[in-house]
């Protein structure tokens, strides 16, 4: 194995995180417009599934320790985003119909 140079080191480096973060967004975006959501749920589902995304993406591309500390970064991110959806949803919907 040989060392890299530097041309070729910044011709893999970076970018993961951004594309996983454009993919979340777009992931989160759409699962809330697809439950019913408003602008501010397709906003929030697609902020926290940038987030999330971005983690993931980032944890996808490492080994060992880092990459299990970003994994779930990106597992928490992702279910606390899904449940601010799901409750800015239900409250919505519960102050349009109170019954």
């Amino acid at each position: 194995m040989r060392e890299l140079t530097i041309d070729e080191m910044e011709q893999v480096d970076g970018g993961i995180g951004f594309h996983g973060a454009v993919m979340g967004a777009a992931a989160g975006a759409i699962g809330a417009a697809l439950t019913g959501g408003g602008v501010a749920e397709i906003a929030t589902g697609a902020m926290f599934g940038a987030v999330s995304g971005f983690f993931g993406g980032i944890g996808g591309a490492t080994v060992g320790i880092t990459r299990g500390m970003f994994s779930g970064y990106s597992l928490g991110t992702g279910a606390i985003g899904t449940r601010a959806v799901y409750e800015m949803t239900e409250q919505r919907r519960y102050r349009y119909n109170p019954s």
